[in-house]
């Protein structure tokens, strides 16, 4: 029989527990913290976690869970907290939350935009950089700025949020365009199913949205770094750059250089709250202060409560449905993960001997 109990981070347990009791699973609630934790991977005998993305689990944690864990589900938008490599190498799948705050995201993305073109914002009086607090700063009441109409929006980084804002703000612009590097977004993303399927992006190359566009916004994931060196001397329309990734991804020193050379209109870039707020900003936004075409604003928060729910509960089932059925859906590293197992079979000869070269089924 297969084993069924499931670790549950407390904060998620009125969400999902109803699930897992109707799936035969045995619960345990806990606050996940490290020292918790591991003793209790060690003493239980878990086939399933289901945790907030603010949870960390390494190397150690993995190791002593043993066999029977199985798959790890992480509610939110950050899996750094996870060493998926290490999780891999141990057979154990790891799942996340479909879409995250990425809805959120895009739309601090398309405030932001507004924001900075604003004529209004460009001509207040202060000379230094709009640093805001909240985003209830960023409410656009009596803001004159000049109609989307004719700009051309550039996206760096194509996946979740980026088709998300290019919905939005299609039929307000005169073009989207966007660039990817990896081939599996632009697969995904680009790959017309359909004659009659047009995408809502235009892809172009990296120099192409860099010249083209009148306003570049760039979710990019990772530690991918945009605009490494010359890149912005192809953009001939002076854009307005628009930063909402978390990740460090951007050469500072080569848009600070755009900036005080006037190659670059204006800039948004997003810190934690928690800096903003205890005014513990980092070493590299103190020079963007002093222009004040720049806006340093807070990253997305969680998602509204209807859709943290149901991102709970999609999440949730679909770690039962991975250990009941070994459903692939809202996994990371699927192909990393040995599935099934492998058998040696010996095929028989013409002589109707058995060969001595296995060859290898999957079932």
């Amino acid at each position: 029989m297969k084993n069924r109990r499931v670790l549950l981070d407390s904060e998620l347990s009125p969400l999902v527990l109803d699930l897992f009791q109707e799936a035969k699973f045995e619960a345990d609630i806990i606050s996940p913290k490290k020292r918790i934790l591991r003793p209790l991977l060690e003493l239980g005998d878990y086939s399933a976690i289901l945790v907030r993305s603010k949870v960390s689990i390494n190397f150690e944690m993995l190791e002593s869970a043993g066999k029977h864990l199985r798959v790890i589900g992480v509610f939110g938008d950050d899996i750094t907290k996870i060493d998926i490599a290490d999780a891999s190498r141990n057979g154990i799948l790891v799942k996340v939350t479909e879409y995250g705050n990425s809805y959120e995201v895009a739309n601090l993305a398309a405030r932001l935009m507004v924001k900075l073109i604003s004529r209004s914002f460009r001509t207040r009086d202060s000379k230094k950089a709009l640093i805001v607090q909240t985003l209830s700063d960023l409410e656009n009441d009596g803001l004159t700025g000049f109609e989307l109409a004719n700009l051309v929006i550039g996206l760096i980084g194509c996946g979740n949020v980026a088709q998300i804002v290019a919905t939005e703000i299609r039929p307000h612009c005169q073009r989207v365009i966007g660039y990817d590097s990896h081939l599996r977004t632009v697969y995904e993303n680009f790959h017309q199913r359909s004659p009659l399927e047009k995408p809502v992006i235009e892809y172009n190359q990296l120099s192409e949205v860099l010249e083209h566009s009148d306003v570049i916004s760039i979710h990019t994931a990772g530690d991918e770094k945009v605009f490494k060196g010359k890149e912005l001397y192809f953009a001939r329309n002076r854009p307005f750059i628009v930063n909402t990734s978390r990740s460090g991804n951007i050469d500072y020193s080569a848009l600070l250089q755009a900036l005080s050379e006037d190659r670059v209109r204006g800039a948004a870039l997003t810190l934690p709250k928690e800096q903003l707020r205890e005014k513990k900003l980092p070493d590299w936004v103190q020079p963007f202060l002093k222009y004040n075409n720049v806006i340093i604003a807070p990253c997305a928060g969680v998602p509204a409560s209807d859709t943290r729910r149901k991102q709970a509960r999609r999440l949730a089932r679909s770690l039962i449905d991975y250990v009941d059925h070994k459903d692939l859906s809202l996994a990371v590293n699927p192909m990393d993960v040995v599935i099934w197992k492998r058998e040696p079979r010996y095929p028989l000869s013409r002589g109707k001997t058995r060969s001595t070269v296995p060859i290898f089924w999957s079932r």
